[in-house]
């Protein structure tokens, strides 16, 4: 039965409940790896499919570890958030930090380090032809702007994160940048034909999903003023969440979608985000969002909010 927001007692940290998620991309990557290993093109094919789906999978495993609370214990968070960061090319110790400022600073737009960029369109015509061009063709630009600019850019992370914690950056990004050399070095054939393009190409699902839970949402601007961090309670305005069938959102995306109850409850593993009634509708559908996302110009649907183009979700 669903629990209201002061009844999360019981709802802690479980490893049989994490290991058991792990079935899901463990039997879509090893299936998937079984097709793309084939002779046959069309095999071939349906293995990069479902490789991409294992991408975005540890994607989402990233986040969850991120929070320290998807296992039990600090040590197997660490151990699956460096393991997924390094599936997923985005470094661990960086992912946990910047993030952990994106629950902070919520409700802020140009505060919160995932959003500060998306406050006023550029000028630049080309630039938003370029925009518009990629979100019309789900070429994923913003995903990959999205993960380089907040998880691998050193100038950024210098800016937000304390002088010791951006020293360990550096460190942590050294390393994961070793560990790719080395693997090309060893294993550039299979990488390159078996890897690389379902790796591509979960962008464009990673870019489908991040895209439903901040954008296009009427979120105050701090103009550079001293404000206080919007309470988690008070995070729902500032968030979306997309709903499909409840089986899917559970083995297959971990209950990523329910992102409002996620800002809610941060602390919160996500095996058990499904318990959690915040007396909201259950809205939009994903296609619903999908098809109205997609009907506006990127530009409009990132840079600018529902209050000036009255698209509501």
């Amino acid at each position: 039965m669903p629990v209201k927001w002061n009844d999360i007692s019981e709802l802690k940290a479980r490893n049989d409940k994490a290991f058991l998620s792990l079935l899901s991309p463990v039997l879509l990557g090893g299936i998937g790896l079984f097709c793309s290993l084939s002779n046959s093109l069309w095999m071939h094919l349906l293995g990069q499919l479902l490789l991409s789906f294992f991408f975005l999978q540890t994607f989402i495993l990233l986040h969850e570890c991120g929070h320290l609370n998807f296992f039990k214990s600090r040590i197997l968070n660490q151990f699956f958030g460096h393991l997924f960061g390094l599936l997923t090319m985005i470094p661990f110790f960086t992912w946990m930090h910047m993030h952990h400022l994106h629950h902070r600073w919520t409700g802020w737009r140009d505060k919160d380090p995932t959003t500060e960029k998306t406050v006023e369109p550029s000028n630049s015509p080309v630039l938003r032809m370029l925009v518009n061009g990629c979100w019309l063709l789900f070429i994923p630009i913003f995903y990959l702007a999205y993960m380089l600019s907040n998880y691998w850019n050193l100038g950024k992370i210098k800016r937000h994160l304390s002088l010791s914690k951006y020293r360990s950056a550096v460190v942590h990004i050294c390393g994961y940048l070793t560990i790719y050399v080395l693997l090309f070095l060893f294993f550039a054939p299979f990488i390159g034909k078996q890897l690389i393009p379902a790796f591509l190409l979960s962008f464009v699902w990673k870019e489908l999903v991040i895209m439903t839970q901040h954008s296009h949402i009427d979120i105050p601007i701090s103009n550079g003023d001293d404000v206080k961090p919007v309470a988690y309670k008070e995070q729902v305005a500032y968030t979306r969440s997309f709903y499909i069938p409840s089986w899917m959102a559970s083995f297959f995306l971990f209950n990523f979608n329910l992102h409002e109850a996620h800002h809610v409850y941060p602390g919160l593993p996500s095996y058990w985000l499904n318990k959690i009634d915040l007396d909201l509708p259950k809205e939009p559908k994903y296609q619903d969002w999908l098809i109205q996302a997609k009907s506006m110009k990127g530009e409009d649907y990132v840079f600018r909010t529902a209050s000036k183009t009255g698209k509501y979700f």
